[in-house]
């Protein structure tokens, strides 16, 4: 990394250090990874599920097909 940005290797390492200090007292919040769960299903999945589908109550066989349940247990 110092090489690639041109820093020294105590400067490169300090500011990964912030970097990842940032990253994980903002985005571990329980709170930001809801945030973040929920703008990934809206951009990523829902897109991807037929309207038809959408909002349809699933029946307890297609839960438990799901989940992996079946005659011998999970």
């Amino acid at each position: 990394m110092a090489r690639l940005t041109g820093e020294s290797k105590t400067e490169a390492i300090r500011r990964a250090l912030e970097i990842r200090r940032a990253e994980l007292t903002r985005e571990g919040r329980p709170e930001n990874r809801r945030a973040a769960v929920q703008k990934f299903l809206e951009n990523e999945v829902w897109p991807l599920i037929p309207s038809s589908e959408l909002g349809r109550q699933l029946s307890r066989a297609e839960e438990e097909a799901i989940l992996g349940y079946g005659p011998d247990g999970v």
